[in-house]
């Protein structure tokens, strides 16, 4: 039973290696989840540091581990990446096509493989409460950008607080550099109101398994079969 295992195991590796499958290309965010503070990127908007009621304003973020920080009215929840860890937490602008999140400058800006189709995808999640008594309110409404120019369809979050939403939109390279943005679309103040985290640009699609995680899982469970066939025969 023990050589089978060992057979399991280096029929896998070698299986990977030979095929060379599952190497996607990752390119660094800088500071993408937010954990560095408020460091590593620009916005457009006014930062504010934690306090009650510092994000009363539109146009205004911080970077913290709760919008209940910087909000009364907001609620109380997590990061994405750990849970408690930092996020950009945003009071949304009146102005569409205000830059919410980018790169620094250019001298910054990201390289990136030309004809290499990339996923960029950022998660979100709405703040404010979905409605205040009979007033309906409209949560935040974003768009990616690259280089300039929008390359995602509008994009809605769902009014439920504390709910992380991945959101990505595919980009083939057309250059040896991107310049990301995440971009407001939404001019109604009330609701307008989102948390922002785990930036990224990847070559596979975001929460896809790699193809050889799924070889591998695939022939593992192969392998284990075989020894419990092997020991059920005993």
């Amino acid at each position: 039973m023990i050589g089978l295992k060992k057979l399991t195991i280096a029929m896998v590796t070698l299986a990977a290696l030979a095929l060379g499958v599952g190497i996607a290309l990752a390119v660094p965010i800088p500071n993408g989840n937010f954990d560095s503070g408020n460091t590593g990127f620009i916005s457009s908007y006014a930062f504010q540091s934690p306090g009650t009621n510092t994000l009363w304003p539109e146009g205004t973020y911080g970077v913290g581990t709760s919008p209940s920080l910087y909000h009364s009215l907001w609620a109380n929840f997590g990061d994405h990446t750990t849970g408690t860890g930092n996020m950009m937490i945003v009071n949304g602008a009146t102005d569409a096509g205000v830059t919410v999140w980018g790169v620094p400058t250019a001298s910054d800006t990201i390289p990136v493989v030309v004809g290499q189709t990339y996923y960029f995808s950022a998660w979100l999640a709405s703040v404010h409460p979905p409605q205040i008594g009979s007033d309906p309110l409209a949560p935040a409404t974003l768009a990616f950008s690259i280089n300039g120019i929008q390359i995602s369809s509008d994009f809605t979050l769902s009014a439920h607080v504390g709910t992380w939403e991945l959101f990505y939109v595919p980009w083939v390279a057309d250059g040896d550099f991107a310049t990301l943005a995440v971009i407001n679309r939404n001019t109604t103040a009330s609701g307008n109101d989102f948390a922002l985290d785990d930036i990224s640009l990847d070559t596979k699609i975001p929460g896809v398994p790699e193809p050889a995680t799924m070889l591998l899982l695939g022939l593992g469970l192969v392998g284990l079969a075989g020894v419990s066939n092997r020991k059920f025969r005993k």
